[in-house]
């Protein structure tokens, strides 16, 4: 298991898409809350409302989507405001953290190794506009080619994300299906942290999510050496957060954690 994830205790977050979700989960153990709507499309910009009433019961870190729509990650002009619009409210509201990520368009060689595939300067200004808060390259980065893991998180982390949110394989799969590539990307942090040192840079953190659960957040764990997970823990066709699902999980990692991280 990594150092990183002996010295520091797991997280785990949980995506909302209500506010009796995130009510549910703070109260079932989560770390942290990723607000957001629209579940069917994949999450979309939080309602600002129900952020609002949140920070009023929650005392746990709740960082909003900032996802305009679902059309892909590559963003118009009018796109790009709208989500400097969204995040400047959502600031203003008490959000604790930001959830966005910006591709470039389809690189005409995208194979070669000098096409970013990170709209370095759109994030940046969002990052910047953050304030300080911290904000999670979300899963558009599960969209970039495998060859490009290792450049794709030196941009991240140029850009200033505190983390990436990842299933570590293409869209539609899960997390179960790419622990071999999780480690192998988290393998890739690992070895940036020299360097992000030297350069006052960051390093961002591997969150593990896609069809994380109870049953298998163990596993991901101790094969990938992450240490932050993400989960909807909703389920079956049910629209609210699952209580014993996140309490589960919670303890899950947290045995995990003990067993491996601290015995050591």
């Amino acid at each position: 298991m990594s150092q990183t994830a002996i010295i520091q205790r797991p997280i785990l977050e949980i995506a909302c898409f209500n506010q009796e979700s995130a009510v549910v989960a703070a109260g079932a153990g989560a770390d942290r809350i990723e607000l957001c709507k629209d579940y069917h499309l994949g999450g979309l910009s939080a309602d600002i409302k129900i952020l609002e009433e949140l920070k009023s019961q929650l005392t746990i870190p709740i960082y909003t989507m900032i996802r305009p729509h679902a059309k892909g990650f590559c963003y118009e002009e009018s796109d790009f405001e709208s989500m400097k619009r969204t995040l400047n409210s959502l600031k203003s509201y008490g959000a604790d953290g930001f959830v966005f990520g910006i591709l470039n368009g389809s690189p005409q060689k995208p194979c070669d190794p000098n096409v970013s595939w990170v709209d370095i300067s759109r994030n940046k200004q969002l990052v910047q506009l953050a304030g300080g808060r911290p904000c999670t390259f979300h899963r558009a980065f599960d969209l970039i080619p495998e060859s490009h893991w290792e450049n794709a998180l030196a941009d991240i982390m140029e850009c200033g994300f505190a983390s990436i949110l990842t299933n570590g394989g293409p869209s539609g799969t899960k997390a179960t299906e790419c622990v071999d590539k999780l480690q192998t990307l988290v393998g890739y942090k690992t070895r940036l942290q020299g360097e992000g040192k030297i350069r006052g840079k960051r390093v961002p953190e591997i969150i593990v999510g896609g069809g994380v659960r109870a049953s298998n957040i163990g596993l991901l764990q101790r094969i990938t050496g992450a240490s932050a997970f993400h989960s909807a823990a909703l389920l079956a066709s049910e629209e609210v957060t699952c209580a014993n699902e996140v309490f589960k999980m919670k303890d899950g990692i947290g045995r995990v954690w003990e067993t491996d991280g601290r015995a050591q």
